[in-house]
């Protein structure tokens, strides 16, 4: 089977839906941010701290790049993963890209106990503002990246990986 890739906002999912999605298909399930911190031996807040966010999407694109020829994989990526060009790319040319998106309120309600492990929330002081920004800007993008789009909000795992499964 191909792989299914799961894009989407920081907080929106999608290493729980894709963790669920994997043992229901039988597929394995490969988290980018975890693989990056195998890679790079560092966590993605030392990644950010000490490269910046430039050489983390490099890096980001280049193990994407890497794992596009896998199958029967459920991905996770990062929740900016769109934000690099090459990397979106590669992504329009993976089927199939499911994007979890959810408004503002659902995102900062599911990282409120996760805002010390994000390095772009870290040292900011309104994250429902800087976070509806971010929504926004990557709006676009998230929709020209993906084959299909699930609405996050109300739904507990179980009710999104269900949805998931109609499409798939």
């Amino acid at each position: 089977m191909k792989n299914i890739i799961l894009i989407g906002f920081m907080g929106t999912g999608k290493t729980t839906v894709g963790k669920e999605l994997a043992r229901i298909k039988g597929m394995d399930f490969l988290d980018m941010d975890l693989e990056l911190e195998k890679k790079e031996n560092k966590t993605i807040n030392q990644i950010f701290k000490e490269h910046g966010e430039a050489y983390f999407r490099e890096k980001e694109s280049d193990l994407l790049k890497e794992i596009s020829c896998l199958e029967n994989t459920i991905i996770s990526t990062g929740g900016g993963i769109i934000e690099n060009e090459r990397s979106a790319k590669v992504l329009k040319n993976m089927k199939t890209v499911i994007w979890l998106d959810g408004n503002v309120n659902t995102i900062v309600n599911n990282l409120e106990n996760e805002i010390d492990k994000r390095p772009k929330l870290k040292d900011i002081n309104d994250i429902k503002n800087y976070i509806q920004e971010l929504l926004n800007h990557r709006y676009e993008k998230y929709r020209k990246c993906s084959d299909i789009k699930i609405n996050i909000d109300d739904k507990n795992i179980v009710q999104v990986v269900r949805e998931i499964l109609v499409y798939i």
